[in-house]
């Protein structure tokens, strides 16, 4: 059995700015919710994408991993100033999630090269098995 975390991150805080919800949300309903807020608020907003794909991951995984595998989702937010002091949101947010879940393995899933500069942050704390 594993515990598999499906993360995405937005690291300028995107989802906090356009429709005043606060990381980490986690789950399918919560996460959902989210980008379904986030699409609407901003239909170009690539973060909404980004959600979207680890819903997907995360429906694939359920789908098509073992049955015992569990698996969630998750978002972690910065903050608009991003640097040192986003970095320590998505920290705090990763460590809150990684203590409740206290998954096996993670899926990371980002829309681009900036959110993707959080990876040593999260392999701190967690193995990444793929990133997407």
């Amino acid at each position: 059995m594993a515990r598999v975390l499906v993360l995405t991150v937005d690291r300028d805080n995107d989802l906090g700015i356009k429709t005043s919800i606060r990381g980490p949300v986690v789950g399918r309903r919560q996460v959902l919710t989210a980008a379904l807020k986030l699409g609407i608020a901003d239909p170009e907003e690539s973060d909404t994408n980004a959600i979207l794909g680890a819903l997907s991951q995360h429906d694939a995984l359920l789908e098509n991993g073992a049955d015992e595998d569990e698996v969630e989702v998750a978002i972690l937010t910065g903050d608009e100033k991003v640097g040192v002091r986003s970095d320590r949101a998505i920290a705090a947010q990763l460590e809150e999630v990684v203590s409740a879940y206290q998954p096996d393995e993670a899926i990371l899933i980002t829309d681009g090269a900036e959110d993707e500069a959080v990876l040593p942050i999260i392999q701190s704390q967690v193995r990444i098995d793929h990133v997407e």
